[in-house]
C-alpha cells in the first residue's frame, strides 16, 4: 500500500512537471506541488533542488533556466522573449520571490547560499542583467528593478528611459521594504537600511540608508548571528 501511494505521489509530481519544453532535466530535484508550463525550444534545469509552491511559465525561445542545489519556495517566475537566462547557483535560498524577465538576452545570476525572504527582481529589456553575489541577505518587502518597464519619450518622440544593469557584490545585506533601482551598483560587504530607496552605487563595506540612500556609517562588517 505504502508503495503505491509512493509511485501515486511520483506520477502526480511528474504530471505537474512536464511541459512542451525541448530541453529539461529535473534530475535529483523535490517537487511539491509546482507546476511548469513552458513553449518548446526553451530549456529548464532544475538539478538536485527542492521545488516547494513554484509557478514557473517560459514563452519564447532559446530561454533558459539553470538551477543546482537551491531551494525554491512560494515563488513564481516568468520568462518571455529570446535569449533570456535565470541562473540560480548552489546553496541558494529563493523564497517569496517573484521574478520577471522579458525581453532579448537579459540576464538574472544569483550567486551561492544567497538568501531571500520576499523579493520582487524585474528585468526587462535587451542585453540587460542582474547579478547578486554570494552569501547575501535579502529580507521581505524587496523591489529590485533593472527597468522602467514602460517607455518615456521626449518631445521629439525619442526614448529616454533605457534599462541598466544592477550588480550587487558578496555579502550584501538588505533590510525590509528596500527598493533598488536601475543602474545600481552594490559592493561587497555593505549593508541597506530599511526602507531605503537606492538610486546611487554604494562602496564596500558601509552602511548605507535613507531616501534617496547615502552612506551613514564606513568600515563596517557583518555576521548572521546577533551579538549581545
Amino acid at each position: 500500500m505504502k508503495q503505491q501511494v509512493k509511485n501515486f505521489l511520483s506520477y502526480v509530481n511528474k504530471a505537474l512537471l512536464l511541459p512542451s519544453l525541448k530541453n529539461q532535466n529535473i534530475t535529483g530535484s523535490k517537487f511539491i506541488r509546482t507546476a511548469i508550463t513552458g513553449a518548446k525550444d526553451n530549456t529548464c534545469n532544475l538539478l538536485r533542488s527542492t521545488v516547494d509552491k513554484v509557478k514557473i511559465d517560459i514563452k519564447g525561445q532559446h530561454n533558459i533556466i539553470e538551477c543546482n542545489d537551491a531551494y525554491l519556495f512560494e515563488s513564481n517566475i516568468s520568462i518571455t522573449g529570446t535569449n533570456n537566462k535565470l541562473e540560480i547557483h548552489p546553496g541558494v535560498k529563493l523564497r517569496g520571490a517573484r521574478v520577471i524577465i522579458r525581453g532579448d538576452n537579459c540576464v538574472i545570476k544569483i550567486g551561492s547560499h544567497t538568501t531571500f525572504e520576499g523579493i520582487r527582481m524585474v528585468n526587462v529589456g535587451k542585453d540587460n542583467d542582474i547579478t547578486i553575489g554570494s552569501d547575501c541577505l535579502f529580507s521581505d518587502n524587496i523591489e529590485l528593478w533593472a527597468s522602467d518597464t514602460h517607455s518615456i519619450l521626449n518631445e521629439h518622440g525619442e526614448f529616454i528611459n533605457p534599462e541598466r544593469p544592477v550588480r550587487i557584490g558578496n555579502k550584501v545585506w538588505v533590510g525590509a521594504k528596500v527598493t533598488i533601482l536601475k543602474g545600481v551598483t552594490i559592493s561587497d560587504g555593505s549593508i541597506i537600511g530599511m526602507g531605503s530607496v537606492v538610486t546611487k552605487d554604494v562602496p564596500a563595506n558601509v552602511v548605507s540608508a535613507g531616501y534617496p540612500n547615502k552612506t551613514i556609517k564606513e568600515n563596517v562588517s557583518w555576521k548572521n548571528e546577533y551579538s549581545k
